[in-house]
């Protein structure tokens, strides 16, 4: 399908374009920093005898925003594992079948982990939970969790939607 023919596939590809630039460029912020971190801390640790501060706790949090701000991107390019042991064995139209069930499988799973997730972040925030040495709110990283698993299903509804698959990056649908 030609997006220049279609306004609404145009402007879904331009949002998902806008959408990967700012996660893919959080990540990398946030990978950074926690290079950078670790650096710091290994450094004053062993050359100095003193470690930054709430290091550890700083490195959670960062890893787990990494991992979560990846997973709309992975999910974009249907890059999630997948096993096509069966799929040899079945005809042309049941392997459309498949497809469709697994697409069905795959986004009422996210669903479920999203609504989890927003409850667990919701509960959170009312508590006001925070990290133990640095007192960092964990509110912040339980949003951006739902909110990014969130996108992932949305992300699942839309390729099933528009029917999209990338053969290129060796993921199946």
């Amino acid at each position: 399908m030609n997006s220049t023919l279609n306004p609404a596939v145009s402007w879904v590809h331009r949002g998902e374009r806008a959408v990967q630039h700012l996660l893919s460029g959080t990540a990398a912020i946030v990978m950074f920093l926690m290079m950078a971190l670790t650096l710091v801390d290994v450094l004053g640790r062993y050359l100095f005898s003193a470690p930054v501060t709430g290091a550890f706790e700083l490195t959670e949090l960062m890893l787990a925003a990494v991992i979560f701000l990846g997973l709309p991107l992975i999910t974009a390019e249907n890059g999630h594992v997948a096993v096509d042991i069966m799929d040899s064995a079945f005809g042309p139209r049941a392997q459309v079948v498949q497809e469709w069930l697994i697409a069905l499988v795959n986004i009422l799973a996210f669903a479920i982990f999203s609504w989890m997730l927003w409850k667990h972040a919701f509960k959170v925030y009312r508590y006001e939970d925070t990290t133990a040495v640095l007192q960092i709110p964990y509110a912040w990283l339980g949003f951006l969790m739902a909110g990014t698993t969130s996108l992932a299903t949305l992300t699942l509804c839309l390729q099933l939607l528009f029917k999209r698959t990338d053969k290129t990056s060796g993921g199946k649908q």
